[in-house]
């Protein structure tokens, strides 16, 4: 009688053990609908941390043209395409003493010093090909890769662009083309005025050059400066898109005609910066607000779009 209590008690618990197929499935029914809300969430932290991180970065830089302005007397140029020192040279490749990368600006420096035009010898500017971390948004890694052009080679790129102002002819933002705007000229104020915005490089990989980019009428407009109503005259892989202009709104890496406003990867919108030093992440809700905050005398009546 023992032994026979024994026995069933055994394949009681044998019988208890075990899976059913429906119930296997359920549990692997289960585990995916938790894989499926666990890897969003993963991805969005994810995506917190680098926006968080672009938003460093634009700080950083901004910090860097105001300290700039605090020493020189002016804003650095955006772009300066008259002869002199740093002939052909971006904002970004002026304001490197001021990142802790005054190696990098000796450097430049010094091969200004043997070819003034860059354009001449790419190869003699080591800078010019330099993939420099700072100016790339984690969001944006297609940007650290090098652009290979069949003309002037291989040019590292950037995400950050100085705001021009309404687009490259008018010239009244703070950072253009040969520009040397005082604090002061910025009477709309500073805290009323963007500085720096985000936009990936082109699809073709032609725009975006932080070191020297000819950009539109050697403006330097869609390399290292862009305007917040820009306008497209059709150079190079931009001759497919229209005249504009062209606002803030959404974008592709794969969309040539992206690169004539801003944007970044990021969900919902992008980091601006202001001539004060703040820096906002902009929802692209904001749009007609942006083109406004980019003049800086134009007196415009408008709502804060972080309030």
């Amino acid at each position: 009688m023992v032994k026979n209590s024994r026995f069933l008690a055994k394949r009681f618990l044998a019988s208890k053990a075990a899976f059913t197929l429906v119930e296997l499935l359920v549990v692997i029914g289960i585990i995916a609908i938790l894989m499926g809300l666990l890897l969003p969430a993963v991805q969005m932290a994810r995506e917190a941390a680098r926006r968080t991180s672009c938003n460093n970065q634009v700080r950083q830089l901004t910090l860097a043209a105001v300290n700039f302005e605090s020493a020189k007397g002016r804003f650095p140029a955006g772009y300066r395409n008259t002869a002199g020192p740093l002939q052909y040279s971006a904002w970004l490749l002026r304001t490197l003493p001021y990142v802790e990368q005054q190696n990098v600006y000796d450097q430049a420096v010094a091969d200004y010093s043997m070819v003034a035009n860059p354009f001449d010898n790419t190869v003699a500017h080591q800078g010019f090909a330099a993939v420099m971390n700072h100016l790339i948004c984690p969001s944006s890694p297609a940007a650290a890769t090098p652009a290979q052009d069949p003309i002037y080679g291989t040019a590292g790129n950037t995400t950050y662009l100085g705001v021009s102002g309404t687009d490259f002819t008018t010239r009244d933002g703070v950072m253009y083309v040969n520009s040397k705007t005082r604090a002061a000229e910025v009477r709309d104020g500073l805290s009323n005025t963007l500085l720096i915005g985000e936009r990936p490089p082109s699809a073709d990989h032609y725009f975006g050059w932080w070191y020297s980019g000819y950009g539109q009428n050697g403006s330097s407009s869609l390399d290292s400066l862009l305007g917040a109503r820009e306008r497209n005259i059709g150079s190079r892989g931009n001759a497919i898109c229209s005249r504009g202009p062209f606002d803030f709104q959404p974008g592709s890496s794969d969309y040539q005609c992206s690169s004539l406003h801003f944007w970044s990867q990021h969900p919902g919108g992008a980091n601006f910066s202001l001539a004060d030093g703040s820096v906002k992440f902009t929802s692209y809700d904001a749009q007609s607000v942006v083109a406004q905050m980019a003049t800086r005398n134009g007196k415009e009546v408008f709502q804060s779009p972080w309030e």
